[in-house]
């Protein structure tokens, strides 16, 4: 993510109206984001591990086009239509944490780059667009399926948190964690050892059956990103790659009719304290 956040920045730098908003600029920055992002990322992973670059293909869908440059070979038909349903959910869900600080950046008429990299540095946290890669993490730590009730216990014991659980805006299971689930199941059939899925199922349920908690977008995006050759640590910068497109969108219409995004605030701190007044020398 810092990574990323950097290079965005940097994007700006060569842009010819780096810091006009009028609408046809913004959608041309916007368009050229979601198409700068995945290439980026998969370069990134080339590069810092020694191999070459894999030039993005016109011809390709964005889907096949990500996961060529990153692996440098074809994906199955299977594997793009799962990250298609993955950057889909991924893309927009109204007004989120990362979404919210986009919008306040563009609510001060600055530019789109500039949005989108404050983005960046909101979503970079664990509690928002980090929480897959978490949620990964204690699956490697659990590694069989048979482990994950006591593992589940274990954690609720030292008050530690889950990722991929629980949401503001659901009381049962988030719907996008429903597809991803399904893909994660479909993608595990020819995977072999370990079984990322049944690790995920058993702690879903677990979870459930101890908390009643119910899975969000970050539980099964971890298995399925896994399952497509992704590490771990681009699971949030692809992250970034696909709620570019809402970012971008709520820009566009903060500053088609912009008002400056000024929260107020209400003092609740001690009351009035008297001083005593220096004398005079």
């Amino acid at each position: 993510m810092e990574m990323l956040r950097t290079a965005v920045s940097s994007l700006s730098f060569s842009d010819p109206a780096e810091a006009a908003i009028d609408r046809a600029n913004e959608r041309r920055k916007a368009a050229q984001l979601i198409a700068h992002l995945p290439t980026i990322v998969a370069r990134y992973e080339r590069r810092r591990h020694g191999l070459e670059p894999v030039a993005p293909e016109p011809s390709l869908s964005y889907s096949e086009n990500f996961l060529t440059m990153l692996r440098g070979e074809s994906p199955t038909d299977q594997e793009v239509c799962a990250f298609d349903a993955a950057m889909i959910l991924h893309a927009e869900h109204e007004m989120n944490a990362s979404t919210f600080t986009a919008r306040v950046v563009a609510g001060t008429l600055s530019d789109i780059h500039s949005a989108v990299v404050a983005a960046i540095c909101a979503l970079k946290g664990p509690i928002h667009g980090g929480a897959n890669e978490k949620a990964m993490s204690f699956f490697e730590e659990i590694g069989v399926p048979d482990a994950a009730a006591g593992a589940v216990t274990d954690r609720f014991a030292r008050k530690e948190t889950i990722f991929g659980f629980g949401h503001p805006l659901y009381t049962t299971m988030d719907p996008r964690a429903v597809i991803l689930k399904r893909w994660s199941q479909a993608l595990s059939a020819d995977a072999g050892d370990p079984n990322w899925f049944a690790i995920t199922d058993a702690v879903e349920r677990a979870v459930k059956d101890q908390k009643g908690l119910w899975p969000n977008v970050d539980l099964y995006s971890g298995s399925v990103y896994r399952y497509l050759g992704i590490p771990t640590d681009l699971f949030t910068p692809l992250f970034e790659c696909s709620r570019v497109a809402g970012q971008a969108a709520h820009v566009l219409e903060q500053h088609a009719d912009n008002k400056i995004i000024r929260p107020g605030a209400e003092y609740v701190g001690p009351e009035p304290r008297r001083y005593p007044v220096a004398s005079a020398r």
